[in-house]
């Protein structure tokens, strides 16, 4: 391989060419991976890193008397692993439980464990269907159900009364934390409960058996949960004090070990207790045991907006935020479901749905300071100014800074990118762009972050007369080859490694010499550095960029283009860079 000494470069991919629906990988296949096609119902996919730019799948399925919940993993390169079951693993290992009539499995939730497998969680009803309690089970990298657990899943909870609405993260450790909205007997109305369960399949015996209570007084509901960095977790949610007549928006950290972290009032943190009602929190980690919390709020007569705050690992509401927390849209008059995305600098890129004559996808940028970003429009970016209603979302980070955002639009599922500047991606549509062209209905989208910038989505499609799972690389990872040309003509291969801070090296190969020109673009399209020009022999070629402009400054971080211009053809891989 010839080396061409030049600057250095951090990245993340895609092939940029023509107008065909999003990719990854060539491998691929453009009208979606089939993940289960079993007959019968296959619905509400959830996903988990491998972390080697695959997921696990998992989903409720309705192919045995009893429903229960199946796993697949998908590759980074478009393929099932063959090591697992076709049509997924079942979770429940029981042949006479997965046999019995008797309630089911529903709305499964996942994370990864840490070693290539992943922990799932759902609501189990198999003592009936008015008694809701929580299991949780194990899936091995390779396919199998840890035989450490139990064969029908470890009961989180296992209580009288209705265990809904779980949210789960994990504790990095190889377990997780999960928590939930519960209604047991003992008390009158839902309170926010949690669980530990160990990489053993135990439940921590430091934390309370059937959940730890986390609230105490009033209805609370819809909780969401992220990571304090310390292996325990941070928890939102919506609650109703007793004696108000508005919900407000509270947060608690919890302990790896099971305790209210120091400095956290007992009952939770109020983050915003202004009039009108505030719910459905999301929330994503600041780098710093603390969080970002955003909420649907009511304070503005006739229109719901969303605002955030942010909470300190020390317990505290940041004081440079304004008190009940900063407006972040105005772009419909009811503004609501958000859900948000870290952006690698203690701030948040924060997604929902607007009405105004219809239903579109918006997105803004909470800077760490608490200030709106200004690089973005001050009610919040469209991803979609389309006629067709467009809900129930998902986001993935892009690892820029900023975000990859799939929703459920008629019978389609809709893709977007906007970047850390707050411009969308000049690769996608103004209005994004549909995952698939199948004529059948997608819906029920679920996405998670592979390495590069990239995603992958699942999601429920009927293509087969019945409900299958299907999946897509959404937003690159990584690309090789031209589609549709001769096979060795010429590749713009990978970028290595992915990201850096330091020198990246961009590597093409000719099968005969040719012009060649290799430059850097940002993502408004103004030329940043030319890196090579002229004729190059065949062969394989490498090339480093250093994270300077022409005029040898440092770049800022984010996203980049290297596009290579070679013997007619034109080829671009995306970049994203860090400081």
């Amino acid at each position: 391989m010839r080396a061409v000494t030049k600057p250095a470069l951090v990245v993340a991919v895609t092939l940029l060419i023509g107008a065909d629906p999003p990719r990854a990988l060539a491998d691929w296949p453009t009208t979606g991976l089939p993940v289960c096609t079993a007959a019968t119902t296959q619905v509400h996919a959830v996903l988990a890193s491998d972390g080697a730019d695959g997921a696990i799948v998992a989903w409720q399925d309705f192919r045995f008397p009893r429903v229960n919940v199946f796993a697949q993993h998908v590759l980074t390169s478009g393929e099932v692993d063959p090591a697992w079951p076709a049509n997924g693993r079942a979770l429940l290992n029981d042949p006479a439980a997965i046999a019995n009539a008797d309630g089911g499995q529903t709305v499964p939730q996942i994370v990864p464990d840490g070693s290539g497998g992943a922990i799932v969680a759902w609501q189990d009803l198999r003592t009936g269907a008015n008694d809701i309690d929580l299991f949780a089970q194990h899936i091995q990298a390779s396919g199998a159900v840890d035989p450490a657990w139990p064969a029908n899943g470890t009961a989180l909870v296992a209580l009288a009364g209705v265990q809904k609405t779980m949210a789960m993260v994990p504790d990095g450790d190889g377990g997780a934390i999960v928590a939930w909205a519960d209604s047991r007997a003992a008390i009158a109305v839902f309170q926010i409960f949690a669980q530990h369960v160990l990489a053993s399949g135990v439940v921590d015996p430091r934390w309370p058996a059937n959940g730890l209570a986390i609230t105490a007084s009033g209805p609370q509901e819809l909780p969401a949960i992220t990571t304090d960095g310390s292996g325990g977790a941070i928890i939102a949610w919506g609650g109703q004090p007793s004696g108000s007549a508005d919900q407000d928006v509270y947060a608690q950290r919890i302990l790896n070990s099971g305790l209210v972290a120091p400095g956290w009032p007992v009952n939770g943190r109020a983050l915003c207790t202004a009039a009108g009602g505030q719910g459905r929190a999301t929330i994503v980690p600041d780098g710093a045991h603390g969080a970002i919390v955003a909420w649907t709020d009511g304070r503005l007569v006739e229109s719901v907006h969303i605002f955030a705050t942010h909470v300190l690992g020390s317990g505290a509401v940041d004081p440079t935020w304004p008190v009940d927390g900063r407006r972040l849209s105005d772009a419909g008059v009811l503004e609501s479901r958000p859900l948000a995305v870290p952006d690698g600098e203690g701030g948040a890129v924060v997604t929902w749905q607007a009405f105004t004559v219809h239903i579109n996808m918006y997105a803004q940028h909470v800077i760490a300071t608490g200030v709106v970003d200004p690089a973005w429009p001050a009610g919040g970016r469209a991803l979609s100014l389309s006629d067709r209603d467009g809900t129930f979302a998902d986001i993935a980070s892009d690892g820029a800074g900023g975000a990859i955002v799939a929703w459920d639009e008629n019978d389609d599922v809709m893709v977007q990118h906007v970047l850390r500047s707050g411009a969308l991606d000049p690769d996608y549509p103004a209005n994004g762009r549909p995952v698939v062209s199948v004529a059948s209905s997608q819906a029920d989208v679920a996405l998670i972050a592979t390495g590069g910038g990239g995603a992958i989505a699942a999601w429920t499609d009927n293509r087969n007369a019945d409900l299958d799972i299907f999946a897509l690389q959404v937003l690159d990872a990584g690309t090789t080859g031209v589609p549709g040309g001769a096979p060795g003509e010429i590749a713009f291969l990978r970028p290595s490694p992915i990201p850096a801070r330091g020198v990246v090296t961009l590597r093409f190969t000719l099968s005969r010499a040719a012009a060649v020109r290799l430059a850097i673009y940002d993502a408004s399209g103004r030329r940043v550095r030319e890196l090579t020009a002229g004729t190059e022999a065949a062969g394989d070629h490498a090339v480093g960029w250093d994270l300077r402009d022409g005029q040898g400054r440092a770049v800022g971080a984010g996203l980049y283009f290297a596009r290579l211009e070679a013997d007619g053809r034109q080829l671009t891989q995306k970049l994203a860079a860090l400081e």
